[in-house]
C-alpha cells in the first residue's frame, strides 16, 4: 500500500487561498460535494454542468497545430486517455506540452529535460516544451517536430496508434473522425439516517492544535467513507464491533445527506463555479443554522504536471516534479461552515509538491 503525505489548512471565509484552488488544479477528474439534505442547495448544484472532447490525435499532429492562436494562447488543457509503456504527456493552461518518459524513449527523443529524482521510481525524464508562438526559435521548433514524429513512429511499430485524447479550450483542431463531445452532469444521490459530524467539531484549533487535526482528520475519513456510500456512518448499522471497528466523529447526529458528483475531464472554470457556489451556499446559512458542506476534488495522477500556483501560472515558472502514475493519489477535502473552510491536501510519493 502507498504512503500518501497530508497537509491540513484552515481560514476563514471568504478567502483568496480558495480563490485559487480552482485555477492551481488543471486536472481535476472528479468532484463530490456532501451536504445535509436541502433543496435550495440541491437546486443550485444540480444546475452546474459541463463538457470536454475526446478525440484521436498524434503527438505530431497536436504538435502541428500549435501554432493555432486557440491552442498556443488560450487557456487550455488536453492529455491522453490510453496509455503508452514509455510515457506520457500533457498540456496545462499556460500553453506547456510536458512529456514524462522513459530513459530509452528520452535518449531517443533528443530534447533536452530533467530526470526524476525520486528513489526508487523507475527512471524517467522530464520534458517541457512552451507552445506559445516565438518563444522558441525555427531550429529547436523542428528538433521538437522531429521528436514528436519520432514517438508517433514508435507507437506505430507496437500497433498503438493514434492518442486517444481529452481536451478543453482547443477550438479549431482538424480531426477525423470528429471529436467526440462528453457532458459532465451531476450524479445525486440521497443517504437517509446517517450520522453527520457537528459543525462545531472544526472549532478548537488554538487550544489544542494536535487534537483539532486528529478532529479534522476524523472529518476527511468520514467524507471519503459517505462518497463510498459506506453502510458503516448509518444510524441502524449494527455490524459486529470487531469486525468494523470505525467510529464517527464526535460529537454527530443523525441526519439525511445529499452526495452529488460530476466525473469528467472538468476545466478550472467550471471547478471555481462549484467552489464558488459551496462556499456562498455555506456563508448564507443563519447563524447557529450552519452545518458542514464538504467538497472532494480529485486531480487525475496520471498527468505528470499537478498543481500549478499562480505565480507559476503568471510567470511560467517549472511546476513540482512528480511520477505520473494511474494508481496514484491526489485530492483535496474542503470542509466548509458559516465561516470557516479547513482543507485536507493528500498526494502519494514521488510528488515533489512540498520538497
Amino acid at each position: 500500500m502507498q504512503s500518501s503525505r497530508v497537509m491540513i489548512s484552515s481560514g476563514e471565509l471568504r478567502s483568496s487561498q480558495l480563490d485559487n484552488l480552482a485555477v492551481s488544479r488543471p486536472f481535476v477528474q472528479q468532484i463530490d460535494v456532501v451536504f445535509p439534505s436541502s433543496e435550495h442547495f440541491e437546486k443550485e448544484f444540480s444546475s452546474l454542468v459541463t463538457s470536454y472532447d475526446r478525440a484521436q490525435f498524434t503527438l505530431s499532429e497536436l504538435f502541428n497545430q500549435a501554432g493555432h492562436d486557440s491552442l498556443a494562447n488560450g487557456s487550455v488543457s488536453a492529455l491522453p486517455v490510453t496509455c503508452d509503456p514509455d510515457g506520457t504527456w500533457c498540456i496545462d493552461p499556460r500553453g506547456v506540452l510536458t512529456l514524462c518518459v522513459s530513459k530509452q524513449l528520452y535518449e531517443r527523443l533528443g530534447l533536452v529535460g530533467k530526470k526524476l529524482p525520486f528513489k526508487g521510481c523507475q527512471e524517467l525524464h522530464v520534458i517541457k516544451i512552451p507552445l506559445r508562438q516565438n518563444i522558441e526559435s525555427v531550429a529547436v521548433r523542428e528538433r521538437q517536430r522531429m521528436a514528436m514524429k519520432a514517438w508517433d513512429e514508435l507507437r506505430a511499430q507496437r500497433g498503438l496508434g493514434r492518442w486517444e485524447i481529452a481536451y478543453l479550450g482547443l477550438v479549431g483542431l482538424v480531426t477525423e473522425p470528429l471529436p467526440q463531445v462528453m457532458h459532465v452532469r451531476p450524479q445525486i444521490l440521497h443517504y437517509d439516517g446517517v450520522f453527520i459530524p457537528n459543525p462545531g467539531i472544526v472549532l478548537g484549533k488554538e487550544k489544542n492544535p494536535e487534537e483539532w487535526k486528529e478532529k479534522m482528520s476524523e472529518v476527511f475519513e468520514w467524507a471519503g467513507m459517505v462518497c463510498l456510500g459506506a453502510q458503516r456512518l448509518r444510524a441502524n448499522d449494527r455490524v459486529d464491533p470487531y469486525v468494523a471497528v470505525y467510529d464517527v466523529p464526535t460529537p454527530s447526529q443523525v441526519g439525511n445527506l445529499t452526495h452529488i458528483r460530476w466525473r469528467g475531464t472538468m476545466d478550472s472554470e467550471f471547478v471555481k463555479s462549484v467552489l464558488t457556489t459551496a462556499t456562498s451556499l455555506a456563508t448564507t446559512c443563519p447563524s447557529g443554522d450552519d452545518s458542514l458542506t464538504t467538497v472532494i476534488m480529485h486531480s487525475n495522477p496520471a498527468a505528470p504536471v499537478s498543481c500549478i500556483t499562480p505565480s507559476e501560472l503568471a510567470e511560467m515558472k517549472d511546476t513540482p516534479l512528480r511520477a505520473p502514475r494511474p494508481d496514484g493519489e491526489d485530492t483535496l477535502c474542503l470542509i466548509l461552515t458559516n465561516n470557516t473552510w479547513i482543507s485536507g491536501q493528500s498526494i502519494g510519493k514521488w510528488d515533489a509538491r512540498w520538497g
